[in-house]
């Protein structure tokens, strides 16, 4: 593989690493965030600025992933 493409397949591997444990992060607030609101219910929990912060955090990363997978290497 050239430069380019290893720099970018590192790139990638690392965007899914963060991408993944932003997930598991993301889900953690979700479980706190129900407790602390007594509530299951995903209106509520979609309502809650945290939670909510937490969900952009994850669909930013998300589209930098899918981003960076167009450019190719």
């Amino acid at each position: 593989m050239s430069y380019r493409e290893d720099r970018h397949q590192d790139f990638l591997a690392c965007l899914s690493v963060t991408s993944d444990r932003a997930g598991l992060w993301c889900d953690a607030v979700r479980q706190e965030r129900e407790r602390h609101l007594g509530a299951v219910d995903t209106d509520t929990l979609v309502d809650d600025p945290e939670y909510s912060a937490a969900l952009d955090v994850f669909g930013a990363l998300s589209d930098v992933l899918s981003l960076a997978r167009r450019v190719g290497a």
